[in-house]
């Protein structure tokens, strides 16, 4: 039995790390003055452009939605240096020229948020950075057998086009039994799986998360990823339920991809209430975190529209030391 000296100073290390870990989030984070011009535009711009794909990817977007998000794209590019990184330019070029190609027979041509498009690609800021963004036609999960691994994995995308039909148990078994194969620290296996196929529930979820406007009335299957704090000790610990959490779900979303059945993460960027919330729905014990929606099932169609969802030169990401 361990002194109650010792659970002091516990406790005291705890307060400590967490201290510091917001200390660093509160310099670095994409709202901070501290932190450079260029870079959180660098950020901001890519999240932007995203949102525009994904609702591009719906299986019927709605004509000029987005109208905000659009117009802070515009403003980002107008004040971005793209001698910093030309990858967001490329990626909202792309974003903003499919938007309006889809606009193109649902508004009119001197509509503002089009013509501010039209301005922003015939501008300085776009010439000479090849278009990445937009959407993209890609064949349904299990339609097509990869011919290696490297095609099976670089052919995973989210997918927002669903039929709402309940999966048969023994293939969500089966997904599960080979994402348990995932790598946990010490084996510990801390992460937890909710599987949820009542409409109900799932449409309750979904609100609470928030991120699956236009397509979640077309989930009918449901992952809620969850981890234990239980399972983990000290103060140097305090993130690594959601690296185990991370990676079993990226495993799940594989496995759900190697039995031809569709997936999109939705992440649970939320605060504590609404966690809490989330777990009251879910019947989720408060010994539990939560670490990411998936929404499963199959396609609508053999192929389906995909958010583009452009990558980084390895020379961007990666630094060799």
């Amino acid at each position: 039995m361990r002194n109650p000296f010792q659970y002091v100073a516990k406790a005291l290390s705890f307060a400590r790390e967490y201290a510091m870990d917001m200390f660093l989030f509160m310099k670095h984070n994409n709202h901070s003055p501290l932190e450079d011009r260029n870079r959180k535009a660098y950020f901001q711009t890519i999240i932007l452009s995203h949102t525009i794909e994904k609702g591009l990817s719906l299986a019927m977007p709605r004509p000029l939605f987005g109208r905000s998000k659009v117009d802070a794209i515009v403003a980002q590019l107008r004040s971005y240096s793209k001698a910093y990184s030309e990858f967001p330019v490329g990626m909202a070029n792309g974003a903003l020229a499919a938007y309006r190609e889809f606009n193109a027979d649902h508004a009119a041509a001197d509509d503002p948020t089009l013509s501010a498009i039209e301005r922003c690609l015939q501008s300085e800021v776009a010439p000479c950075v090849e278009r990445t963004g937009g959407v993209k036609q890609v064949n349904a999960a299990g339609t097509v057998v990869p011919l290696t691994t490297v095609d099976f994995l670089k052919s995973r995308t989210s997918c927002r086009m669903f039929v709402p039909d309940a999966l048969p148990r023994e293939q969500v078994d089966e997904v599960l039994s080979i994402a348990q194969s995932a790598p946990s620290q010490c084996n510990r296996q801390s992460v937890r799986v909710h599987f949820y196929q009542d409409r109900d529930r799932i449409a309750n979820l979904l609100r609470l998360q928030g991120g699956s406007a236009g397509f979640s009335e077309d989930v009918g299957n449901l992952f809620v990823v969850t981890s234990e704090i239980t399972a983990w000790g000290g103060p140097q610990q305090r993130n690594q339920l959601y690296v185990d959490g991370g990676l079993y779900a990226m495993m799940l979303m594989l496995a759900c991809h190697s039995q031809g059945i569709a997936s999109c993460p939705l992440n649970l960027a939320v605060t504590n209430a609404v966690e809490r919330e989330i777990k009251e729905v879910g019947d989720i014990s408060p010994n539990q975190r939560l670490i990411v929606m998936l929404a499963v099932g199959k396609t609508s169609a053999p192929r389906i529209k995909a958010a583009r969802s452009p990558r980084c030169r390895v020379a961007e990401v990666a630094r060799f030391h």
